[in-house]
This record gives structure tokens, C-alpha cells and sequence, in this order.
């Protein structure tokens, strides 16, 4: 299986439609942990006043997931966000995510697969807040 590319291609113009048809693919083209974490959430908020969807677009960024109502997104990292690089775009995006009222949460893909119950705890708090 062809692996994805999980950024936004480069050339032509970055808009709105761009993005959200990127965030289409993504979620059609899930990693393994986000699958996983996206089957149980969908489960589990059923219960929830608020509702999380997969790679949610907020202006130019793709969040692997997100809650509008809540401005809470929960990224699902793997082993590449362990790059000195990557940790700099995250905290730049973080940043930049923060300042228009957005939380992000991160969580590993290890904790998705060894923990996951006490993801879904800690989001729920957020959740019922």
C-alpha cells in the first residue's frame, strides 16, 4: 500500500477548498491509531453534549480531530513527531491555533493502542465541562 503524505501539498495556492479536500483524503486515508481512536470516540460521545469529527479543518490546518463547540483539538501523533523539525511545526501550530481559542491535546499513537480508556477519560472531562 502506497503510504500517504500527511501534508498538505506544496504548489498552487493554499485555500480553504484546497484544505478541506486534503482533509477529505486524510479521512479517508486514516493511520492505524486514528482509525481506532476514531471507531471508540464516535461510540463513546454518542453520550456527550458535544461532538468531535475527524480531520477538521480551522483555517489552514487539519486537525486530526476536533470539537467546534468546545474549540478542543486532539492530535494523534506517531513516531515522526518525535523529528526535531516536526516538534517545531507543532508548537508553531499549536501557537498559532491557541490564538484564535483553539486547545490541542496530544496524545501518541502508543497511548491510542495502550492506554485508550484513559484518553477517552481525560476528553471526556473536557467534554462535560
Amino acid at each position: 500500500m502506497k503510504r500517504l503524505s500527511r501534508k498538505i501539498p506544496r504548489g498552487g495556492r493554499r485555500n480553504k477548498r484546497t484544505v478541506e479536500q486534503f482533509a477529505l483524503l486524510l479521512r479517508n486515508n486514516m493511520t492505524r491509531a486514528e482509525e481506532v481512536f476514531w471507531k471508540v470516540l464516535k461510540k463513546k460521545q454518542r453520550a456527550w453534549k458535544h461532538k468531535f469529527e475527524p480531520q477538521m479543518v480551522v483555517g489552514n490546518y487539519i486537525l486530526d480531530f476536533g470539537c467546534e463547540s468546545l474549540k478542543l483539538g486532539i492530535e494523534i501523533d506517531g513516531r515522526i513527531h518525535d523529528r526535531k523539525d516536526v516538534k517545531r511545526n507543532d508548537r508553531i501550530r499549536t501557537r498559532r491555533l491557541n490564538k484564535q481559542g483553539w486547545t490541542i491535546i496530544r496524545f501518541r499513537n502508543a497511548d491510542v493502542f495502550g492506554r485508550l480508556s484513559h484518553i477517552l477519560n481525560i476528553i471526556e472531562e473536557v467534554s462535560i465541562e
